[in-house]
């Protein structure tokens, strides 16, 4: 009687898992009718699913920097579910290890839901970091109705295959892209693609995209920021509401860049991108940890302070030399303190949050100015 009933029992639950393993649909972003992976400027012709940058950029930038545009940094997918549960299944490549961020910044997925009055709320999860790489979003409820979830994918890893599932009851469907909107382009460095928030949604590059309720492009390239005419010419295809160049922090060094280098470099991509553009508005940024109150040690903080000066000067320049619709962020408007890095250099979720606000506050003065 106890053998048949221990095989009725075990019966019964692999016949409830085996249906609850089939009891999900998946969405996998390539088979959509329209482009859903935002968050970039190239939607059409790519050479691998989420490559940030078009194939004919390969054989014109440094090797480093198109193997890190492969990087799904600051891309995000919306759609829309009525299910209290969601599943993200992916696997991802790279054996690029940067040695302060989280396996979650680097390889993992962070979910957020805009409720009906456009307020973002994050999303807890249960991970798993294997060869496929699954996060489970369970019981999820918001004080008021969902309007649209926004997946932020993975910061420094490629990735090779995604997909979303709910259950086959749920109702699913992916946002398409927004191809009409004007973006806010930035170029910039680790920082921007992410190092070292402590998970995807927390780049600020990401947070100032909810901030402001706008397309932002991350072209952030860790220690491959450098301003190079290559990437300025690939920017300048399309029109933004504003360039932001963010590259000191991969400039500092003068055994690399000399000040004559540094600045020719800054003149020339202001010059590029206003030929092209001239009623656009570009943003220059000091270097966020140029200020004395980051680190003691001062051969680090004196690099930094110098390369902030170089660009200010070089700002000033070109105001009396008469060039319009640039701007500048300085150091102390972001307001880095010893709490804010995890380095001496890359911004932890403190510091994070320190860059989006100062962003968000110059950006807002720019663009309603324009």
């Amino acid at each position: 009687m106890k053998l048949k009933f221990c095989t009725l029992f075990i019966s019964t639950v692999l016949l409830h898992l085996s249906g609850y393993s089939q009891s999900f649909q998946w969405n996998n972003p390539v088979n959509a009718k329209y482009p859903v992976i935002d968050g970039r400027l190239w939607q059409t012709g790519l050479k691998n699913t989420y490559d940030r940058l078009p194939p004919n950029a390969e054989e014109n930038v440094r090797k480093e920097l198109w193997d890190l545009s492969q990087n799904s940094a600051g891309e995000y997918i919306t759609f829309i579910t009525d299910s209290r549960e969601i599943k993200v299944q992916f696997q991802v490549n790279g054996k690029y290890i940067h040695p302060n961020n989280t396996a979650i910044n680097m390889s993992g997925v962070d979910l957020y839901a805009k409720d009906i009055k456009n307020n973002w709320h994050w999303i807890s999860c249960k991970s798993n970091f294997s060869d496929t790489i699954s996060f489970q979003f369970n019981n999820i409820s918001a004080p008021l109705p969902i309007k649209e979830y926004r997946l932020y994918l993975p910061l420094y890893k490629t990735l090779s295959w995604l997909k979303i599932g709910v259950p086959m009851t749920a109702s699913f469907q992916f946002q398409k892209v927004n191809d009409q909107e004007k973006p806010l382009v930035i170029y910039g460095t680790s920082i921007l693609q992410g190092a070292s928030a402590s998970r995807p949604g927390l780049a600020w590059s990401n947070i100032l995209g909810r901030k402001l309720n706008t397309k932002i492009i991350n072209l952030g390239f860790s220690g491959n920021g450098q301003l190079e005419p290559a990437l300025i010419d690939l920017i300048g295809q399309f029109e933004a509401s504003l360039y932001v160049l963010d590259c000191l922090p991969n400039l500092y060094d003068r055994n690399k860049f000399s000040n004559e280098e540094v600045e020719k470099r800054i003149i020339n991509s202001i010059k590029n991108l206003q030929q092209k553009h001239p009623l656009t508005p570009i943003l220059l940024t000091e270097h966020a940890s140029s200020l004395p109150d980051i680190t003691l040690d001062s051969s680090i903080s004196n690099n930094y302070r110098n390369i902030s000066q170089l660009l200010s000067n070089t700002f000033h320049k070109l105001q009396k030399e008469g060039v319009k619709n640039i701007y500048l962020l300085k150091a102390k408007e972001i307001g880095f303190t010893y709490e804010s890095t995890i380095d001496g250099t890359h911004p932890n979720d403190i510091g994070m949050m320190q860059y989006a606000n100062a962003y968000e506050k110059i950006i807002k003065e720019i663009l309603k100015k324009k």
